[in-house]
C-alpha cells in the first residue's frame, strides 16, 4: 500500500511539470529581429558599395570626369583624388523606387582603381527615403586570385543606419569583413547589366533592440550590379542571449526581396524594399 501511495505522489508532481514544460514557448524575437535589422543594413550598404564600382568603371566619368549614373552625379576631383556620388540637397527619386539625398565620397590612396589600391568611403548627409545612412569602410582591390578573378576586400569599419521604424531610437550597426570576387563581366567592365560578384566572409552587429550579433557567410551570396538586392547566398547568424543562439538566413531565389530565416526548425521570413 505503502508503495502505491507513493507511485500515486510521484505522478502527481510529475503531472505539472509535463504541463509546464509543454507550455514553454522559445522567444525567438532576439533571433528575427536582429535578422531583420541585419538585412535592411546590409542591403543599405550593398547600395551604395554597388553605385561605387558602377561609377568607377563607367566609361564617361573615366573619360571626362563625370556622369549621370542612376539618378546620381558621379564627379571626379582630382585634387583629393576622389569620386563625389552626389543626390542633391532635395530628395531625389532613384530608379530602385527609393528617394535620396546627401553623397558619398570615394577617395583613393593611388591612381584610380588600379591593383593594390584603397578606396575609403564615407557618407556625408546621406539620407535614404528620408532616414540617415552613415557608413565608413575601405573597398581595396586585391588584383586577380588563383582562379584569375579579380578580387576586393570589403571591411566596413563601422555603421548607422537609422530604419524605417518610429518606435526605434537607434540604427542598425554593422561592421564587416568581406571579400567580392568578380565572377561574371569583368571583361566588360563598362557594361554593369552582366557584372555579379560573389560576396564571403564574416559580419557583426549590433540591432536597434541592442541584441549583439555575428554572422558568417556559408555559401556565398550574389550581387549582381543591376539587381535591388542579394542573390542566393546563406549566411549563419549567431545572437549569443537568444534562447536559440544560432540559426540561418537564406536567401534562396534570384533577383528578389525576400529572406527566410531558419532557427531549432521554425521557418520565418521578411521582405525589404
Amino acid at each position: 500500500m505503502k508503495k502505491f501511495l507513493s507511485l500515486i505522489a510521484i505522478l502527481l508532481l510529475f503531472i505539472p511539470s509535463c504541463k509546464e514544460n509543454a507550455g514553454t514557448e522559445i522567444d525567438y524575437n532576439p533571433n528575427v529581429l536582429s535578422s531583420k535589422d541585419y538585412i535592411r543594413g546590409e542591403d543599405a550598404i550593398f547600395e551604395v558599395v554597388n553605385s561605387f564600382f558602377k561609377g568607377v568603371y563607367d566609361s564617361l566619368v573615366n573619360q571626362t570626369g563625370y556622369n549621370f549614373i542612376d539618378n546620381c552625379d558621379v564627379t571626379y576631383h582630382p585634387a583629393q583624388n576622389a569620386l563625389v556620388f552626389g543626390y542633391g540637397y532635395e530628395n531625389r527619386g532613384c530608379q530602385d523606387g527609393k528617394n535620396r539625398r546627401g553623397k558619398f565620397i570615394a577617395t583613393f590612396s593611388g591612381e584610380i582603381f588600379s591593383e593594390d589600391v584603397v578606396a575609403s568611403v564615407i557618407t556625408d548627409s546621406l539620407f535614404v527615403d528620408d532616414y540617415l545612412v552613415e557608413i565608413k569602410m575601405e573597398i581595396a582591390n586585391l588584383g586577380l586570385n588563383a582562379e584569375n578573378k579579380n578580387e576586393f576586400s570589403l571591411v566596413v569599419d563601422s555603421s548607422n543606419i537609422i530604419l524605417p521604424d518610429t518606435t526605434k531610437l537607434l540604427g542598425v550597426r554593422i561592421s564587416t569583413d568581406y571579400l567580392m570576387v568578380w565572377e561574371q563581366g569583368s571583361s566588360t567592365p563598362t557594361i554593369h547589366e552582366d557584372d555579379m560578384f560573389l560576396v564571403s566572409g564574416t559580419g557583426s552587429g549590433i540591432s536597434t533592440d541592442n541584441y549583439a550579433f555575428s554572422l558568417n557567410i556559408q555559401q556565398p551570396f550574389e550581387n549582381w550590379l543591376d539587381c535591388y538586392w542579394l542573390n542566393n547566398g546563406t549566411s549563419q547568424i549567431t545572437v549569443p542571449v537568444a534562447e536559440i543562439p544560432t540559426g540561418e538566413i537564406v536567401k534562396e531565389d534570384s533577383c528578389s526581396n525576400q529572406y527566410f530565416f531558419y532557427f531549432n526548425e521554425s521557418t520565418f521570413y521578411d521582405q525589404i524594399k
